[in-house]
């Protein structure tokens, strides 16, 4: 599997990120992995990275995230 992490720079657009990736759940999958800091785990498979990544991409146009290393390392 292959694995982002994201932190959300507002925490109210957790439900939009939410809402906007379950339409790719072809891709992905989404969990908050730690709400108290607004961090989401992404996984999608390997081969699938580039089209997952590319639509991340494409939605910090609308949604305000930095990606970051594992939180639990």
């Amino acid at each position: 599997m292959s694995i982002f992490f994201i932190k959300l720079k507002n925490k109210r657009d957790n439900i939009l990120l939410q809402s906007i990736l379950g339409t790719y759940s072809h891709l992905m999958w989404v969990r908050t992995e730690v709400p108290k800091q607004m961090i989401v785990k992404i996984i999608t498979t390997p081969d699938l990275f580039h089209e997952s990544k590319m639509v991340l991409n494409q939605l910090k146009d609308e949604i305000e995230f930095d990606y970051i290393d594992d939180p639990f390392l």
